[in-house]
């Protein structure tokens, strides 16, 4: 017998994002591959600007791109998305990125448990 494997589900007002099938977890982050739904596509251009902000502040130490990058994330954050797992709880408040394919997320609020 084969357990399931793990999936959680991205959502906003009820309604399915997308499907993210795990793919590994570390202590704070959980990585999935990512399986958008029609319904994620207005949030996708806001995603892709904050895996390219992400990527070049990692290599560009200046002032105004961490602030447009720091943006980009509030207003991800703004969006009250959640993440739960297929059949199980729910993280009301995640700190989540998706580029492509791929999401990676983690529970802003310590007293939620690991899904």
């Amino acid at each position: 017998m084969t357990d399931s494997p793990t999936v959680y589900l991205l959502e906003r007002d009820g309604v399915l994002l997308g499907r993210m099938p795990l793919r590994s977890a570390e202590t704070f982050a959980i990585h999935c591959d990512f399986q958008p739904t029609e319904a994620f596509t207005p949030y996708r251009a806001l995603f892709d600007e904050d895996a390219r902000l992400a990527a070049e502040v990692a290599t560009d130490p200046d002032p105004d791109l961490l602030a447009r990058a720091e943006a980009v994330l509030d207003r991800i954050m703004a969006l009250g998305f959640t993440v739960r797992r297929e059949g199980g709880g729910i993280y009301r408040d995640v700190l989540i990125g998706i580029e492509g394919g791929a999401a990676s997320f983690r529970p802003m609020s310590p007293e939620e448990e690991p899904l």
